[in-house]
């Protein structure tokens, strides 16, 4: 963020320091290191024009002067306002409001709390010698909607992140770290599980590269690729429909190419009608389908129909009940976002919305008077004709024109969205653009570290993938294994106090077979080393600890 603020400063002057805690300690350090560093340019690779030591602020009155031009700003930046020390921080400010008519200041305090936070710290003396102006950085929410907005919900990305894997990562973001670095760190995980998984997955790439990609796919390639489930799909419908019972490997590479192609096309329909549906009904009241791009991203892809979404439902009603007021610049602000696009399928939308548009204000307010046939008094009905006569008068409402052409409108909406915004597990080739199997995410992520501590001792070639540490079964303790994995085996075969001697002499038993099963007195002294680094590692990982009981006995704590 401060590289950002230095970054955004230096066309205005490039005499700029930056202050962190550590250098905020005293007075004596905060002045010497902001005059290093403004005079002292990071920028050139030439040696110090100034000893730290010889940093004074007589020696920047003087360098100002020289080589500075007339109100030139020196910015400071303090990066951690509430961290600093109050004396230091109001001794350092009136040190450079002493010498404001020569040398023009400009403080950057970087506050992580309230502006508050300024008054609490100084005293009415100091704040009176500044000037304050308070610009915010963007909340973590709205970052990470800049960052979704640039990778899942850009059109020029191929690889799509769905499913129950968005939701882990964005509720990570939103219930533990709130961190866009961990959220971006995360996304490459997944996408590296997705890229490495398999070869196919090559074939994620932009509609350029398609046919390039797929003339370089090996047999085992194409082999693998007739087993995905959705393309498996596709061609048992299409060999159904042309009656062939086999399709040669050219003629499946021409299909692939025109199932990539498609869902190229799908997935560019899909974000921008998206968008549409997210300026429609994220104003609305009490937002039932959110406010975020990413809330109605995530309904999107995880409701196999969107006509069975009840939150959905409930926009649909919510805009019956906007005015002619309202209503008009919506549905003109939707045609602002389908002009980004020049999709054939999209271009007949905007067509049809352009001419429901202009039904909508050429429609009238006003009620026109129905006739409807009165109960006559003197002409005798039966119950059933009477229950007739009522139902067909309880169906016949008066509408304005205006509220009229609104229900064509939203129902030309609502056709339109579930028509677009189609659950893209339900297209074929999707396994090849989408990764949404949140539980290899999940173990990646949030992994389980004692766990992992536990595979890793008791079957270390699970980690280190050597042939001498392969065993027959779990239980097996071969002599190969590190020292750390046996002395971890045969502590689970203990009970809540281990024995030191009794420990070591299993030990040896294992890494010396040649001694056969006699108990050693005399124990060579690499041995036992072996075995106490061993016991200091365990103790370590928190396994064991000393006994207070039995001093020769070490007390298991799992």
């Amino acid at each position: 963020m401060f590289t950002q603020v230095i970054s955004t400063l230096k066309p205005v002057t490039r005499h700029i320091a930056l202050i962190w805690n550590r250098d905020s300690n005293s007075i004596k350090h905060i002045v010497e290191e902001t005059i290093y560093q403004l005079i002292n340019s990071k920028e050139t690779n030439e040696e110090p024009k100034i000893k730290k030591s010889h940093c004074t602020m007589r020696a920047l009155k003087y360098w100002y002067t020289e080589h500075c031009e007339p109100n030139e700003p020196l910015v400071i930046i303090i990066t951690d306002f509430e961290s600093s020390s109050p004396a230091v921080l109001r001794d350092f400010i009136l040190i450079l409001s002493s010498y404001a008519s020569t040398m023009k200041f400009i403080l950057v305090f970087g506050i992580a709390t309230t502006l508050h936070a300024i008054h609490r710290t100084l005293s009415y003396d100091v704040t009176s010698k500044l000037n304050v102006q308070v610009f915010h950085s963007p909340t973590q929410i709205n970052i990470l909607s800049d960052v979704l907005e640039h990778i899942v919900f850009c059109t020029n990305i191929p690889f799509k992140l769905t499913g129950r894997a968005f939701q882990l990562l964005t509720d990570i973001f939103l219930f533990y770290d709130f961190s866009v670095e961990n959220f971006l760190h995360n996304y490459r995980i997944c996408m590296i599980q997705h890229f490495y998984a398999n070869d196919i997955h090559s074939l994620c790439c932009q509609p350029k590269k398609i046919k390039s990609r797929i003339s370089s796919l090996t047999d085992d390639n194409i082999e693998d690729l007739k087993k995905v489930p959705s393309i498996n799909w596709y061609i048992r419908k299409l060999q159904k429909e042309t009656n062939e019972e086999t399709i040669e490997n050219d003629d499946f590479k021409e299909i692939l190419t025109q199932l990539l192609h498609k869902f190229h096309r799908y997935m560019h329909r899909f974000v921008i009608m998206l968008r549409c549906m997210h300026h429609l009904m994220s104003p609305l009241p009490n937002s039932p389908m959110g406010k975020q791009l990413r809330e109605f991203y995530t309904k999107v892809v995880y409701t196999n129909d969107l006509k069975e979404c009840q939150e959905y439902k409930e926009c649909l009603q919510l805009l019956g009940f906007l005015s002619k007021t309202e209503l008009i610049p919506k549905l003109n602000s939707l045609l602002v976002i389908m002009e980004q696009s020049d999709n054939t399928a999209l271009t007949k939308v905007k067509a049809d919305l352009q001419a429901h548009i202009a039904t909508v204000e050429a429609a009238s307010l006003d009620v026109e008077a129905t006739t409807t046939d009165i109960l006559s008094t003197d002409k005798k009905l039966n119950r059933q004709q009477l229950k007739e006569r009522l139902l067909k008068m309880s169906q016949t409402h008066s509408r304005s024109p205006y509220k009229q052409a609104q229900l064509d409108v939203i129902n030309f909406l609502d056709e339109t969205f579930c028509a677009f915004l189609i659950n893209p597990h339900q297209i074929a080739a999707h396994e090849i653009f989408c990764f949404n199997d949140g539980n290899v995410a999940k173990q990646h992520i949030k992994g389980s570290l004692r766990a992992a501590i536990h595979t890793g001792l008791n079957d270390p070639q699970v980690y280190l993938n050597c042939k001498c540490c392969k065993l027959e079964n779990d239980d097996a303790i071969s002599s190969t294994l590190p020292d750390l994995s046996i002395i971890y085996k045969l502590h689970l075969e203990s009970r809540k106090l281990i024995n030191m001697y009794d420990w070591l002499q299993a030990f040896l038993i294992i890494v010396d077979p040649k001694s056969g099963a006699k108990e050693q007195r005399d124990v060579d002294p690499k041995l036992q080393a072996r075995f106490t680094q061993a016991v200091a590692e365990l103790e370590f990982l928190g396994f064991i600890k000393s006994s207070k009981k039995k001093t020769d006995h070490v007390k298991r704590l799992m």
